[in-house]
């Protein structure tokens, strides 16, 4: 396993279509590939916590007249995605490896259609309740970077994350537009939010676990 994954880490870095930020730098958002000019008037969609990216291939693929964002702090499993892309030939795809917590580094204000949020950490102690993707600094962050209309989505298999992003979106002030707690007993979801089968929620549903999932406006 470890040898897969160092020859993750060198395959990675060839590729054209992943980005590396490393802690420390600074360049201004309009420098990253995804607001070069040939992508420009293109709705942009972000995955944070992408790991292989399936739900960006499947949104690239289906979107042609979309860009798409896959985000993850992990360089083994953008690999996975990344070639994947290349392979496909989608042209409308791109892969950061990069820390979330920096996200508004990355991008332009106001210039993301949509941002989802794939089976995060739901960090279930107390003292890392700050770490969670849907607490009121990452609400703040995600604010800033949507266009008006903008919507966030997140998909989990954590009863204790879908609950607390409910509470956690009204207090901040935003509007929750879409609930389920379980996504294959409903049957009106945004584009692929039950369709895309990831690794880790694979895994998930082995286990039994039902998947939830929640729209939200901030705007």
């Amino acid at each position: 396993m470890a040898k897969t994954k160092l020859h993750k880490y060198e395959r990675v870095k060839q590729l054209s279509n992943v980005t590396f930020s490393e802690f420390g730098e600074s360049h201004p958002p309009v420098s990253y590939p995804w607001y070069n000019e040939r992508y420009e008037g293109m709705e942009k969609i972000l995955e944070l916590g992408c790991g292989k990216g399936e739900h960006s291939l499947a949104f690239a693929a289906a979107n042609p007249h979309k860009f798409c964002v896959g985000i993850d702090g992990k360089s083994h499993r953008l690999c996975d995605g990344a070639e994947k892309a290349i392979d496909k030939g989608l042209g409308n795809i791109h892969f950061l490896r990069g820390r979330i917590e920096r996200i508004t580094e990355f991008f332009v204000e106001h210039s993301i259609s949509q941002v989802w949020l794939t089976f995060p950490d739901p960090h279930p102690k107390t003292r890392s309740i700050k770490s969670r993707l849907t607490a009121a600094p990452f609400l703040d962050d995600y604010a800033s970077l949507l266009i008006s209309g903008g919507m966030v989505c997140l998909k989990t298999d954590s009863d204790l994350l879908y609950n607390y992003t409910r509470e956690s979106v009204e207090q901040w002030g935003g509007h929750v537009i879409e609930t389920s707690d379980n996504i294959y007993e409903s049957c009106d979801h945004p584009l692929y939010a039950r369709e895309v089968v990831s690794a880790f929620q694979k895994k998930a549903q082995a286990k039994g676990a039902s998947i939830k999932f929640i729209a939200f406006r901030l705007n």
